[in-house]
């Protein structure tokens, strides 16, 4: 009887978390298809972090709008560059994860850098792929990257997990 009522309670655990997750997510794709700004300003931000970067190791990098020029090629960063769609994701199911605000708050600002990180690594890689292997871009952008995405998403949620769950010890 016991394991029965610990199992219900389990399935029942999970299930408010999924739907947590669908409605955070559904809160967040309504944010962004209502509020244009959000998308202006992720690929902002993607755009002046990648200057940044390039200027660090001293690339002449010319912009025009949100079009990058470096190194005889040029990338368009358009809201899909931007890592504020899989950041929302991974947002919704760190807030639909039973923790302490505390726990939440540091969790949704490591995951939002983490994620930058990675996706200005992503874009880089993409900028010398088409510098010097130009055939290579379509499948590096297309299957690599956005796979890669789904992974590090995937990564940065599994490492927040882990610090944030407490290992209770047997008696």
């Amino acid at each position: 009887m016991r394991k029965a009522q610990s199992d219900s309670l389990s399935r029942r655990a999970v299930l408010v978390f999924l739907l947590r997750c669908a409605v955070y997510w559904g809160v967040a794709l309504a944010l962004v298809s209502r509020v244009p700004a959000v998308d202006r300003a992720g690929v902002s931000l993607t755009v002046h972090t990648l200057q940044f970067v390039l200027a660090l190791f001293r690339f002449h990098v010319q912009q025009i709008d949100s079009s990058l020029f470096v190194g005889g090629t040029s990338v368009q960063i358009v809201s899909d560059c931007s890592p504020h769609m899989p950041f929302l994701i991974y947002a919704a199911v760190v807030l639909a994860f039973p923790a302490t605000w505390r726990q939440r708050v540091i969790g949704l600002i490591g995951g939002a850098v983490a994620i930058h990180v990675f996706n200005i690594l992503r874009i880089l890689t993409l900028i010398a792929i088409l510098a010097r292997k130009r055939d290579w871009f379509e499948f590096a952008h297309v299957y690599l990257w956005q796979t890669g995405t789904v992974f590090a998403v995937f990564a940065t949620f599994a490492l927040w997990l882990r610090s944030t769950i407490t290992r209770v010890r047997p008696a």
